[in-house]
């Protein structure tokens, strides 16, 4: 209420605010705060008028309003219903339906398509089905436009169970539907209630087990009873019509809507690709490089956002082409030690791609589109191999004289040659007996373990470690054993017999643990300690051959020799004198398409085991002896 004039005089007067003489201010700082307070009263008036806008948005004549809301999408009416009592109150008016009519005429034409789905092609229908009889406006907007669930209201929730007339989330189809064993039980064996399902809205999932059978009968006696199942039967079937095609609809607007996010991120992809290419990057772009999440986004490049992600993709371009490098070493070391004889000694890739003279190359050389590394840049680090071979060799033959000392204290390095010296490499499945040198170019030895290395490393890159890097080398206690069993029986000293020295000899031998009046188990040394580690004869149990029995093994190996066949890639052609590795049927299509030999191949003159062949993989393997009649009568007078 304003006050009248001739009373102004009569107010009292309006009490001063006590100041303390410490906080007078004087003109400069006066004014400082009173430009703060204007900028705060600014600040303010923004915020309010920013926040009034859509409460004033209510005072416009209400035929603006009106027209307003017939452009707005579908998914604005939901929305704005639920922002104030305001906009719920027009919206909700029934004389209103027609906005809500309007935006849903504003959902985009879809393209007619097909869908596979369970080995049935569907025709995806074009445009959103008309409003249901059974449904409101609104009620049809929430059920194909909102994203919450109908109960709990959680979101987002994209599963729509249409002829239900409801968007449920996983914790609340359980709780409105029947689902699982429950449908089964006894209260759904009557056929009554297999008749009422009809009435409902469902969705089928495979029963598990057998289904009870039906009880009872059920008559269509009472005409009203019958007139009111077929009338809701009726309604059920159309639900269920304009359900199918609300799935089409929905089908086709996931598609859609797939299909613009796709070529967005296509638009994208390509952006980046003609920014790189302009920098000279071009062959160094990754095959793999659309799957990279600062690539594969649906959003379109700008400058601004190109700016941000530019160092990243560089270290990404930069990452590639040392990878790149390291691959091309791997291949080129791989190369020249295929040159190699088959029983030659040399490190893994690994250990030969971590020494200075490779890596100085590979990550040294200033990384930019136009300095490509090729075989010969490697060319110069091939030459120190041998050097290098000779170093590692030393260090990992001092590593497995520790690995010994672990189970005999007093182990020096001349125990490695022993015959009765044996590894294990846990790393493969079911770890037998491993001798020296084999144990240096084992491949097991050098597994990747996954999760152990990072993404850039040169580990992860060619899915190798150095070798031992898991430490999965281990003496083998037991093949000693064995193999002292066997020398023993060969006369000769575990102690100081050589490897070498067995294999010059070959001596054969049974076991008498596997023989019986009938047959008898006969091999070479080098099988024998392999024979007892599968086998589980412990102790050991050999007879040495005399020079007959020997002879008559000779001839039964030369036989089995024409059926030999090995599928392991542990042969090489020892025409060639190179350590390629081919299984025995390669091998024998390659004597006979290089060296046009095909009918008198020999182990002696043509095959040649890799360093790294196992013993079952190598000829000649055990053989099950049956003794003459004679025989068997003159052994046992």
């Amino acid at each position: 209420m304003a006050r009248e004039a001739g009373n102004e005089e009569d107010e009292p007067e309006a009490k001063r605010h006590k100041v303390d003489e410490s906080t007078v201010a004087t003109a400069d700082t006066v004014d400082a705060v009173a430009v703060s307070e204007d900028q705060e009263i600014k600040r303010v008036k923004r915020i309010r008028g920013r926040r009034g806008i859509l409460s004033s948005f209510i005072e416009f004549p209400m035929d603006v309003v009106v027209e307003i809301f017939t452009l707005l999408d579908p998914t604005d009416p939901p929305n704005l219903a639920r922002t104030t009592k305001e906009f719920r109150g027009i919206l909700m008016t029934r004389s209103l339906a027609f906005v809500w009519k309007e935006s849903r005429r504003h959902v985009e034409g879809l393209s007619i398509r097909t869908l596979e789905v369970f080995n049935r092609t569907i025709c995806l229908s074009e445009g959103l089905p008309d409003l249901p009889r059974d449904l409101s406006e609104p009620q049809y907007a929430n059920l194909c436009f909102s994203r919450h669930c109908h109960e709990c209201l959680a979101s987002p929730v994209s599963i729509i169970f249409w002829s239900a007339r409801k968007r449920l989330c996983k914790k609340c189809i359980k709780a409105d539907f029947i689902i699982g064993p429950s449908q089964h039980n006894s209260t759904f064996r009557d056929e009554i209630c297999l008749y009422m399902k009809n009435l409902v809205p469902s969705y089928q999932k495979p029963p598990r087990g057998p289904v009870p059978p039906r009880r009872g009968t059920v008559f269509f006696l009472n005409p009203k009873y019958r007139e009111w199942y077929e009338q809701k039967y009726k309604e059920m079937k159309e639900k269920d019509a304009h359900a199918k095609l609300c799935i089409a609809w929905a089908a086709a607007r996931a598609a859609d809507r797939k299909d613009k996010i796709d070529n967005v991120r296509q638009q994208r992809y390509d952006a980046i690709v003609e920014r790189l290419t302009a920098l000279g990057w071009g062959e160094e772009i990754p095959w793999d490089f659309y799957d990279d999440e600062l690539v594969n986004q649906p959003r379109k490049l700008t400058d601004r956002i190109w700016k941000n992600i530019e160092a990243p993709l560089m270290a990404l371009l930069h990452a590639k082409i040392i990878a790149d490098r390291r691959t091309l070493a791997a291949r080129v070391y791989n190369e020249f030690r295929e040159t190699l004889p088959p029983d030659a000694v040399y490190p893994p890739t690994i250990d030969v791609l971590l020494t200075e003279q490779f890596r100085a190359i590979i990550e040294d050389t200033p990384v930019h589109p136009q300095e490509k590394l090729t075989e010969e840049s490697f060319a110069v680090a091939l030459l120190s191999l041998p050097e290098l071979s000779a170093a590692w060799r030393r260090r990992k033959d001092a590593e497995l004289v520790e690995i010994m000392k672990k189970s005999k204290p007093d182990a020096v390095e001349a125990d490695l040659h022993l015959a009765s010296t044996f590894f294990a490499c846990s790393a493969g499945p079911n770890p037998g007996p491993i001798g020296y040198p084999r144990i240096l170019v084992h491949a097991p030895a050098t597994n990747f373990r996954y999760g152990v290395w990072d993404h850039g490393s040169l580990q992860s890159t060619l899915k190798l470690e150095a070798w031992n890097g898991g430490g999965h080398i281990i003496f083998h206690e037991q093949a000693k054993h064995n193999a002292r069993s066997v020398l023993e029986a060969c006369g000769l000293d575990p102690d100081v017999t050589t490897r070498t020295k067995m294999d010059e000899l070959n001596p054969a031998l049974q076991c008498l643990n596997c023989h019986d009046t009938r047959n008898r188990l006969r091999m070479r040394w080098s099988q024998a300690g392999n024979h007892l580690h599968y086998y589980r004869h412990f102790p050991g149990s050999w007879k040495c051959l005399d020079l007959d029995e020997e002879r008559l093994l000779e001839a039964r190996e030369r036989q089995d020799f024409e059926t030999f066949s090995g599928r392991t890639p542990h042969y090489c052609c020892k025409i060639c004198g190179d350590s390629c590795q081919m299984s025995f049927d390669k091998l024998k299509a390659h004597l006979e398409a290089e060296h046009g030999i095909s009918d008198s191949i020999t182990f002696e003159q043509h095959v040649a085991y890799h360093l790294d062949a196992s013993v079952e993989e190598r000829h000649p393997r055990p053989i099950w002896w049956k003794p003459s009649k004679q025989a068997v009568e003159t052994r046992s007078t």
